[in-house]
């Protein structure tokens, strides 16, 4: 769920909704934006690896392309936002070219 959905649960709540609430709204809001596209967080999800802020384990993207889905249908069936699904799988892209999650073997 993107955290424009939270703003859409925000406008319909009351006038006089708790100010600290409205404040983490905003702050998730903003966080929305500017969060790098692999974030990991021990508060939320045991710290699992999600995409950008949504609860969205990047493992699920991952298996979700090697059963044959595509970056489009993922995004329309979990309502990911494609930018960060793209940037997630660039950071991972760049992560493998830089030697990470390789293991050195003398062959």
């Amino acid at each position: 769920m993107e955290v424009t959905a939270h703003k859409n649960q925000a406008e319909s709540l009351p006038p006089d909704i708790h100010p600290d609430i409205q404040g983490e709204i905003e702050r998730l809001r903003e966080l929305e934006k500017t969060a790098p596209p692999i974030t990991t967080n021990p508060e939320r999800m045991g710290g699992t690896p999600v995409i950008g802020i949504e609860r969205l384990p990047v493992e699920y993207l991952i298996g979700y392309l090697m059963k044959g889905g595509t970056v489009d249908e993922f995004v329309d069936e979990f309502g990911a936002d494609r930018e960060k699904v793209l940037a997630a799988l660039q950071l991972i892209r760049e992560a493998l070219a830089n030697g990470w999650l390789a293991e050195t073997i003398d062959y």
